[in-house]
């Protein structure tokens, strides 16, 4: 479940220097670094250079991809001011980040510069909703949150986002730790459940995916699957080129746009820029086998469309378009991951992650789960306070659901647009 919490702390090693101990075991530390920032426009060749050389030693999952990272900092307006923040050993780059900066009236009333880490920090352009964000770093390299701020004393800011972090980030730079916690000051915003399913327990199980699932879920995608086969047989197509993948992705948000309406929302696509930059991806990273676009069918009608990334023998579902029908027989998202499924077990991923968001189908379809993280350091004591009080009502606000509702599809409507003083 989604929810908003209030670590009641103040920042206190943030603005200050604090003495680091060096690490003992042959490892480094951000004393042995020097760091350089690189303009996302001016500087392009070298930043990919640098990031490409990084992805080669360190961990990192697709949203740090050289397919998503350029595709992105190409769709960028030029006026987003983002840089890369390198750390450099001699001249070998042991740690890169991206860091968007954005000065703008929080709430209306609060004036505020946001640094967010490999995001822009403006909410319109941030929905593209990345996950598993971290910081690329050499795996001999070891530092936590305060070390690394103080490697950026020459930025000012007041707050400083951390989007959808993977657990292991959230470890390596101590934001879950106890002792941080009581030191500095953190709002977590959002702690959510990444499910997925683990490809090889469905091939160990000689495909039948179905006894990794609950008596229940069996029955209900059981029972849909004869529905829909009356109809004919199901059929999973998957787009061999470009020109099949677009047409494939824009049937998904001709579905996906229609249901959203229908419940009185505006969807993800009603976002231009978020669906520019999918076009332009699917465009650019299909042929390197980084994209995958699926249609589940019968002979007479679409039952779903998904929309994966594929990396390092991965599946990271995106986002999907339903066709949906009246009645509880027919349940089309359900069929189409479950054929999905199927159909990426027998070509030898390792694993179908349906990411982050608290939904049922995803909780009862994933064998396997992992927490993510959205996370900020707020600086000073009274925007703190500023911050408590915002939380409060909104948790208060889960209690009047009717009144929630209505303030997000505000919010949602003005996010869905650009906004003048977002930039």
């Amino acid at each position: 479940m989604q929810y908003f919490a209030w670590l009641p702390v103040r920042l206190g090693g943030v603005g200050s220097k604090s003495k680091m101990i060096e690490p003992t075991d042959g490892s480094r530390s951000l004393n042995d670094l020097r760091f350089v920032e690189y303009d996302h426009t001016r500087d392009f060749s070298v930043i990919e250079t640098t990031w490409r050389s990084l992805l080669e030693t360190c961990d990192h999952d697709y949203f740090s991809s050289w397919g998503w990272v350029s595709t992105w900092l190409k769709s960028l307006p030029l006026e987003v001011d983002m840089r890369l923040v390198v750390g450099y050993l001699q001249d070998r780059p042991l740690l890169a980040f991206f860091l968007g900066l954005v000065r703008r009236w929080k709430y209306g009333i609060l004036p505020t510069r946001t640094i967010a880490l490999n995001a822009t920090g403006v909410r319109y352009i941030d929905q593209l909703y990345i996950e598993y964000n971290s910081v690329l770093h050499d795996r001999t390299l070891r530092f936590d949150m305060t070390s690394l701020l103080e490697r950026l004393e020459n930025i000012s800011w007041h707050e400083f986002v951390f989007p959808g972090i993977s657990t292991s980030f959230a470890h390596q730079a101590g934001l879950l730790n106890e002792r941080r916690i009581r030191r500095d000051g953190i709002l977590l915003d959002e702690a959510s459940t990444a499910y997925s399913v683990d490809l090889q327990k469905v091939r160990a199980g000689n495909m039948d995916y179905l006894q990794l699932l609950s008596a229940n879920k069996r029955s209900q995608i059981r029972r849909s699957i004869k529905e829909y086969q009356k109809d004919g047989e199901i059929q999973l197509e998957s787009a061999m080129n470009v020109p099949q993948a677009l047409e494939m992705f824009d049937a998904l948000v001709r579905l996906h746009q229609q249901e959203w309406e229908r419940r009185g929302k505006p969807g993800v696509f009603s976002n231009r820029y978020l669906l520019e930059f999918h076009r332009d991806l699917i465009t650019s990273r299909f042929d390197f086998g980084e994209i995958q676009l699926l249609k589940i069918f019968t002979p007479g009608a679409p039952i779903g469309y998904l929309y994966n990334f594929v990396y390092n023998h991965k599946i990271l579902f995106y986002q999907s378009g339903f066709n949906y029908q009246p009645g509880n027989l027919y349940r089309p998202g359900l069929v189409s991951h479950f054929y999905a499924i199927l159909h990426n077990a027998r070509n030898d991923m390792m694993v179908y992650d349906f990411m982050a968001g608290e939904a049922a189908y995803k909780s009862s379809l994933a064998t396997d789960t992992t927490p993510m993280y959205w996370m900020r350091l707020v600086k000073s004591g009274w925007r703190l306070s500023v911050e408590n009080g915002i939380l409060h009502l909104k948790h208060r606000l889960r209690s009047a659901p009717a009144l929630a509702d209505g303030l997000k599809r505000i919010r949602d409507r003005f996010s869905a647009a650009p906004r003048s003083d977002s930039v």
